[in-house]
């Protein structure tokens, strides 16, 4: 009965009067507001957007709603309103919504309430997709703030102010469970009155401080790739020769560590600037792709050296079968040999058999050196032969020791040295550099990080 007599004749399309009563219509309607955040989930870094749902209530005066409680039968303090009873509420909108709804199960979650000095409470539980512009720059390092921007849809300033009530904002202890990925580090109360060529309108603005959880990424991206780069570096241990195990070995972690950086970018929007996350991935791809490179400089070189030692061998032999031929010419029409006679000619015959055979065992020997690694020089040294080349008439050949002498010879002109030795330097080279660009690279992002507490 109360509620139809203060509905008769009442327009909900008319604002109320506001307080001032030295101003036209006694001023603007005050509308004071609060949110209480139950939630704030599915932050979406590739669309920029974010899901938060709250407790949406305003305050007002509306002097055609007061009623006097002194009657027997009007003594409650309070009336609830009827979802078919119209009265005037604020056309509120919120300016960064991309989409909304309201919550109906399991009756619609609403309620006005008017008091008998004609206050109105309207209370109503909205879950909204709100834009939220984010600065990638420090990903996954970085503290985003998000706003809830609200303001009156068609009456300006001069209608409606909007206010914060004396507790404004309040969060749920359990807000944040519904984040994988951020925690609500602070918030604030602000305005956005906004000025266009219609009028001023009064805006209200919640700014939300999310810090991101590093630790996921720590455990997920970060170990793993340094994990990638390190197992790039096993191949400086392994021999240059064995191209099947080095080749691959580069391979497979360059393509995984370029799958990884796809998988990171395709939930990250196409921004014109350099991340954080994206320098990590950029160094670590350079740092396996250098160990590639590395590794075709290595081989090269080897190679080089390899055909190098070959042709000194060749040289070697050639001159050693040249001056074996010159110490022993014989005349074929008198079968002697200059300057010596018939016993001192087949002594001579038999040294020149048993050198040519020699000389041919050396010629496969050394072959087989070329692809077999061969000791250190100490090894040779240790073993060289204190002998000295006499005049080529009176050559001796003394197998075993020759053979000794050529092998020395072989391995001081191995081409092996060079490689081993850009493998070694590697080593040391590469796990230094690294080392060096994470501290750098923390040492930059953590002295920026700001996680502000609440």
């Amino acid at each position: 009965m109360t509620i139809c007599d203060l509905l008769e004749g009442y327009d909900p399309a008319v604002r109320p009067f506001g307080q001032n009563p030295s101003l036209e219509k006694r001023g603007p309607v005050t509308v004071r507001t609060s949110l209480y955040i139950q939630s704030i989930s599915a932050v979406s870094e590739r669309n920029m957007e974010y899901v938060v749902q709250f407790r949406f209530q305003q305050e007002w005066f509306d002097e055609r709603l007061r009623f006097t409680n002194q009657n027997e039968f009007r003594n409650f303090e309070f009336i609830n309103v009827a979802r078919d009873q119209q009265l005037w509420i604020p056309d509120t909108f919120f300016q960064n919504e991309r989409n909304g709804w309201y919550h109906m199960l399991d009756q619609e979650n609403r309620f006005v309430k008017l008091r008998s000095d004609g206050k109105v409470l309207y209370n109503r539980r909205l879950t909204l997709i709100l834009a939220c512009n984010m600065d990638l720059a420090r990903y996954p390092m970085d503290v985003q703030e998000c706003l809830i921007d609200f303001a009156s849809y068609a009456y300006t300033d001069s209608d409606i102010q909007y206010v914060w009530d004396r507790i404004g904002i309040e969060i749920s202890d359990t807000a944040s469970g519904a984040l994988p990925n951020f925690m609500i580090s602070d918030y604030q109360s602000d305005r956005c009155d906004s000025v266009t060529n219609t009028g001023t309108y009064s805006c209200l603005r919640v700014k939300l401080t999310l810090s991101r959880v590093f630790s996921f990424f720590l455990l997920q991206l970060y170990i793993p790739s340094a994990m990638l780069v390190g197992v790039s570096w096993v191949s400086y241990w392994i021999d240059w020769k064995s191209t099947a195990a080095r080749v691959p070995l580069a391979i497979v972690t360059l393509l995984t560590m370029i799958t990884q950086q796809h998988a990171i970018n395709s939930n990250l929007p196409p921004v014109s600037y350099t991340k954080a996350i994206d320098v990590w991935i950029g160094a670590c791809v350079v740092f396996i792709f250098s160990s590639l490179i590395e590794y075709a400089v290595v081989n090269y070189m080897g190679i080089l050296d390899e055909h190098r030692q070959m042709r000194k061998i060749t040289l070697n032999r050639t001159r050693l079968s040249t001056m074996a031929d010159g110490s022993m010419q014989i005349n074929p029409k008198t079968a002697t040999v200059s300057g010596k006679g018939p016993s001192e000619k087949k002594r001579l015959l038999r040294k020149r058999r048993k050198l040519q055979l020699n000389l041919q065992y050396e010629d496969d020997e050394n072959v087989e050196l070329t692809s077999v690694q061969v000791p250190g020089k100490d090894f040779f040294r240790q073993n060289e032969p204190d002998w000295t080349l006499q005049d080529i008439g009176d050559l001796v050949y003394v197998g075993q020791r020759k053979r000794v002498e050529l092998v020395r010879w072989c391995s001081l002109l191995s081409a092996r040295g060079r490689a081993e030795r850009i493998d070694i330097i590697a080593r040391l080279v590469f796990p230094i550099a690294f080392i060096l660009f994470n501290c750098a690279y923390w040492g930059i992002y953590l002295s920026e990080q700001e996680r502000p507490d609440l």
